[in-house]
């Protein structure tokens, strides 16, 4: 692509395309509020998430604007922060399942396996009984011989099949400062009595535990697979865009340099960033991910607005902003984000390096690849750079640009 007028023009029209329609759902979210009919009784917990999405869309926002003044690096960082809030607004609308964890650190492997059989035995009894509502014990994989009791939802209490996802309440009652600062270190206009030293000791200890295990990125990961919002597959996905915008976030070698054109060159001088620009490429990334990201947190949501019960909400009102998320992924289906199908490049390239003559007679043509032999490529940008571009193989076919 570097040199070549028609693709640099090729590739200005798409990103341009792809801010458009991000501008076009920011635009749209605005106005949903005043498209709700809510019902008869006010409910907090809908005002709270639109709120929590509002931030977000402010984000979202300024990741457009820095993507207009060409600082990539900061608007990549910050869609990790989006990439993070919307793993958890996905637990705090849909995320049923909780837990409850015994420590059994203290027993030897052998009793731990043996308690945990014993455990198991009795809650199976007691569901055949129907006097529990545990649905599982399992072994927690985060901690060595914990115990990990599964519970289906919080439930309100005049309305039983009505489920407040436990991620809402988690969310709201952490504070960050309280658990990482310690008030005797810093100024104080009165000196607690003891009493109040050792709530304020076990507060911050039952925060730890909170962001331990509900709200950390590793704690976010477990409870998505625990409520089945993500498989085994969609985990690699998400770690590896985690991690690569996480690169703009902390000191990494090289992170910003590597996006720039011609990014092997030194000038010695000062500057702010480089004198090179930040390639075409990158600047399409830096654009996919923020309208990916803020289809994925409308679409949240959406879904729970759609789904209120009558009496909070009569007219969700979302058909306007529904068609245009949906359009995110069949408009730019060749960048791989976590919840779409592999790309055709994915399966060109797949069938280029691996596929066997009889698999490729079998399925006909590339684009038939079953998504399930398709892994996702961790190189984020080099490998939307090869996407982008037009390729042909004696066994394969030809790959045509998707953008050309």
């Amino acid at each position: 692509m570097h040199g070549n007028p028609g693709a640099a023009d090729a590739l200005a029209r798409e990103i341009a395309r792809v801010n458009q329609l991000t501008r076009a759902m920011l635009e749209e979210y605005v106005s949903w509020s005043g498209k709700i009919s809510y019902g008869e009784t006010h409910y907090v917990l809908y005002g709270d998430m639109l709120d929590f999405v509002n931030f977000r869309m402010e984000t979202a926002d300024s990741c457009l604007l820095m993507i207009e003044h060409r600082k990539l690096a900061d608007s990549l960082g910050l869609s990790r922060s989006l990439l993070e809030h919307y793993l958890l607004l996905m637990l705090m609308c849909r995320g049923r399942k909780y837990f409850r964890l015994q420590d059994l650190s203290a027993l030897s492997e052998a009793d731990f396996k043996a308690r945990f059989e014993k455990q198991d035995a009795e809650l199976r009894e007691l569901q055949a009984q129907a006097k529990t509502q545990c649905l599982a014990v399992k072994k927690y994989p985060r901690a060595k011989r914990h115990l990990m009791y599964v519970f289906d939802g919080l439930r309100s209490s005049d309305e039983s099949d009505f489920v407040i996802p436990a991620h809402f309440f988690h969310f709201q009652e952490f504070d960050p400062e309280i658990m990482r600062l310690k008030d005797e270190d810093y100024f104080q206009y009165y000196q607690p009595k003891p009493e109040a030293k050792r709530r304020d000791r076990d507060y911050q200890q039952e925060l730890v535990f909170r962001y331990r295990h509900y709200l950390s990125y590793d704690a976010l990961l477990q409870c998505l697979e625990l409520n089945d919002l993500v498989d085994s597959a969609t985990l690699v996905r998400i770690e590896a865009h985690y991690t690569f915008l996480g690169k703009f976030l902390h000191p990494t070698h090289n992170a910003a340099r590597d996006l720039h054109e011609h990014s092997n060159v030194h000038s010695g001088k000062t500057a702010i960033g480089m004198d090179q620009e930040y390639s075409k490429v990158a600047v399409l990334l830096a654009a996919l991910y923020v309208c990916y990201n803020v289809a994925g947190l409308v679409d949240e949501v959406a879904g729970l607005v759609e789904n209120a019960p009558p009496k909070y909400v009569k007219q969700a009102g979302t058909d306007a902003l529904r068609s245009l998320t949906a359009r995110v992924a069949t408009d730019f289906p060749y960048f791989w984000f976590l919840f779409n199908d592999p790309p055709l490049y994915d399966r060109y390239n797949y069938c280029s390096h691996h596929a066997s003559n009889e698999q490729l007679a079998a399925w006909g043509h590339y684009s038939n690849v079953p998504k399930e032999c398709v892994l996702f490529d961790q190189h984020i940008y080099s490998h939307l750079e090869r996407a982008l571009g037009g390729w042909s193989n004696a066994r394969c076919g030809v790959y045509t640009s998707p953008i050309s």
